[in-house]
């Protein structure tokens, strides 16, 4: 089937896949060829995309929405990280930083920013570990 993930920076991927894995707000699911119709939306997560005979695709992605017609998936999400391009060190040292923030802010304003930036961190660090594990086997 066909797959692409779209972000407002442009395509992350396109290409023939086999299967597509990631997080929608009824649960985690897997999409493989011929799947019924549908759209939903995707919340922040690992999104994995799978190959015959190729190394899987992972991605952190910050929500969006899917759509499934046609043997074709189309992803469209806020923001996608390809997990060769996140560094787990950097990301730890990041996420730190973000959760010393949350610990001095003063107004729920800046509580809400701090809180979405530990989140988006915490997802790229679980995406690059993923990465990590499944190299070292």
């Amino acid at each position: 089937m066909q797959f692409e993930l779209l972000t407002l920076s442009g395509t992350k991927y396109s290409g023939e896949i086999t299967e597509v894995a990631l997080k929608t707000v009824s649960g985690s699911i897997a999409i493989l060829p011929h799947h019924e119709p549908f759209t939903a939306i995707v919340v922040a997560g690992p999104v994995a995309v799978r190959q015959n005979g190729a190394d899987e695709e992972l991605f952190a992605t910050f929500g969006g929405i899917i759509e499934v017609f046609d043997n074709k998936v189309r992803l469209l999400a806020d923001e996608a990280e390809h997990a060769d391009d996140l560094v787990e060190s950097e990301i730890e040292d990041a996420l730190a930083r973000a959760q010393a923030t949350k610990d001095g802010v003063k107004d729920k304003g800046e509580l809400h920013r701090a809180q979405q930036l530990i989140d988006r961190h915490a997802i790229r660090l679980e995406v690059a570990r993923i990465r990590r594990r499944r190299r070292s086997h």
